[in-house]
């Protein structure tokens, strides 16, 4: 035992990276700053934690020089990491530092000291890891070499070429997602705090709600006849081939999950293109109107019958299969709201989770009947008036999502305008529409949609008529920043631009908050407008904080000290956003 512990000790790689100091001067006088940066080179495939670091169990990158009576008043500032997700955190984005690596640093130097050689010792920790561990934690003994001299020495073109190199090139802004922040964002989050089985509960739900929609119960006679032709009499088997059945249309559906989490943002940025789009709402469309009864899409009986007669457990998983392509003009709708929800997420874990949990969700019943087929063949529900009924408001559903995706393509004001539009006509389809149906019940439950629906509508109706409190803003000044510094205030610098969307998603949803307004008053409010990003102005401003896309919204606290880890990019609801603003002190 004790021999294999010392041999894997042995084979532990060298994780011991390169590292280098380098000033902004090659000379200092007593009592000057000095500013620089440490330069660690993280060779693939390693990676080394955050800072701060994401979970608790994770070891952080901290550089810590030695007290001395030399030095005072020393700045460390981390670089902002990337995120990226690992086998060993079971799909949960980490954030990390990869490459080379640029650690800022800020130190005074006392007064009175001699010209000479100054060595300050520091050390710098961090924890190594690849695609599969964590290793244990290094502690690096550092050294900073200063000369000291009567005066400054000239500047260190290496450290200005390095600081270009770590904040971009900002002439040509990114613009980020307006979905950073959203659905997926949320999704993601309760994932990695371990909420996740919520969501999968509720879809779970939502696909045992779809079988009751007209285009699968058709799915359920067909289902009785193939089972009744399997293992007469032998519950075990029968209750096998009922599994199988159920959980081939599950996998299939957490197939194309995990296909489109593994496409990730090659996939989820399509959804960005305004053709694609427009293609992805004519498609929803078109499901739409067949959940109204405009067309029929169903696989031809013949296929089915053929797959039917199949025996044994090739026939139950390719009648699992073919069920759940069936079941298209139903699933299609959620299946074409999650795709681009789970790319976004780039999560292969929790996008087979997702849809995993609607095709359980969707073949459970077909489990129970088919273990329990003989006591079901005379009590099957009948399509009727109700399952028309919930198969219209499926199609309604359906169109509220094709509006969705319609919010990259219009101003905020007109898509606010669109959605009023759509509750008044789909409340005025469920008063007046659907005649044919005359069964009590069913007539005070469309009722009940049309005054919901109304209610909807009037809501929205007045969000829009009411007089909205907004973040009053003051035009970015270095005058202002140093002002703010002075008398210890927090400060918000918002960077904005007109052709911005999420930006103007920032300032119609989460800057009009009156909790966020409240909050916002006990910091000074700094806006950069960065509509011309080529104006020499705006570029210092932007290398200066390091911006490189757009919306971006920094916090420096009232130590004059930037929150690197509050940093927004994005779009971020209200709710969110003031959870952020509470942080800064």
């Amino acid at each position: 035992m004790l021999m294999s512990i010392v041999g894997a000790m042995a084979q532990l790689p060298d994780l011991k990276f390169p590292t280098r100091f380098v000033t902004e001067r090659n000379a200092y006088a007593p009592g000057s700053t000095v500013k620089g940066v440490l330069l660690l080179d993280i060779r693939s495939p390693y990676h080394v934690n955050a800072n701060p670091a994401s979970e608790e169990y994770l070891i952080p990158t901290e550089l810590k020089f030695e007290q001395s009576k030399a030095v005072r008043e020393v700045k460390v500032e981390y670089p902002t990491p990337l995120e990226k997700a690992f086998e060993f955190s079971e799909g949960k984005p980490l954030k990390i530092y990869e490459g080379q690596v640029l650690i800022k640093f800020q130190l005074k130097l006392a007064a009175g000291m001699k010209p000479g050689k100054l060595n300050l010792p520091a050390t710098l920790r961090y924890q190594a890891c690849d695609d599969k561990a964590c290793y244990p934690p290094q502690r690096l003994k550092l050294t900073l070499s200063l000369t000291l001299a009567q005066k400054d020495g000239a500047a260190n073109p290496e450290y200005e070429k390095l600081l270009k190199q770590s904040e971009g090139d900002t002439r040509k802004l990114k613009e980020y997602s307006s979905d950073a922040g959203g659905l997926a964002s949320l999704l993601q989050t309760q994932f990695r705090e371990g909420r996740w089985h919520l969501m999968v509960g509720v879809l779970y739900i939502g696909g045992l709600a779809l079988n009751l929609t007209p285009c699968v119960l058709p799915l359920i006679p067909i289902t009785l006849g193939f089972f009744s032709m399997q293992a007469r009499g032998q519950r075990g088997r029968r209750a096998g081939l009922s599994a199988l059945y159920a959980l081939s249309m599950a996998v299939m559906y957490a197939l194309l999950g995990t296909v489109a989490a593994l496409a990730g943002k090659a996939f989820g940025f399509q959804f960005q293109n305004p053709v694609v789009v427009g293609v992805l709402m004519a498609l929803l469309v078109l499901f739409a109107l067949a959940l109204f009864g405009v067309y029929k899409f169903q696989v031809p009986p013949v296929l089915m019958q053929y797959v039917g007669a199949r025996q044994g457990w090739l026939g139950a998983i390719m009648m699992g299969c073919l069920a759940g392509i069936a079941a298209a003009p139903c699933i299609g709708p959620v299946i074409a709201a999650l795709v681009p929800i789970v790319a976004a997420l780039a999560n292969p874990t929790l996008g087979f989770l997702l849809f995993f949990a609607l095709g359980l969700g969707l073949g459970t019943p077909y489990f129970v009947l088919g273990l329990f087929y003989e006591r079901f063949q005379n009590r099957l529900p009948r399509a009727g008036e109700w399952t028309i009924l919930v198969e219209r408001l499926f199609g309604v559903l359906l169109l509220a999502v094709a509006l969705y995706f319609a919010r990259s393509l219009l101003s905020p004001k007109l898509y606010a305008m669109a959605w009023l539009v759509f509750f008044v006509l789909v409340a005025l389809y469920f008063f007046a529409g659907e005649r044919a149906m005359t069964q009590p019940r069913v007539v005070r439950f469309k009722q009940l949609l049309g005054a919901l629906f109304l209610l909807l509508a009037l809501n929205n109706g007045y969000s829009l008529l009411r007089p909205k409190v907004h973040v009053q803003w003051e035009p970015y000044t270095e005058a202002r920043l140093e002002q703010a510094r002075r008398e210890g205030k927090p400060v918000i610098i918002d960077f904005t631009a007109a052709w911005c969307q999420a930006c103007t998603e920032l300032e119609e949803y989460t800057y009009t908050d009156p909790r966020v307004v409240r909050e916002a008053e006990r910091f000074v409010r700094l806006v950069v407008d960065a509509t011309r990003s080529e104006d020499e102005n705006v570029q210092r401003i932007l290398k200066q904080h390091g911006v490189v896309g757009l919306p971006t919204v920094i916090f420096i606290g009232a130590d004059g000290q930037e929150r690197r880890d509050l940093r927004l990019t994005g779009f971020e609801p209200a709710d969110s956003f003031l959870k952020r603003m509470q942080q800064v002190r």
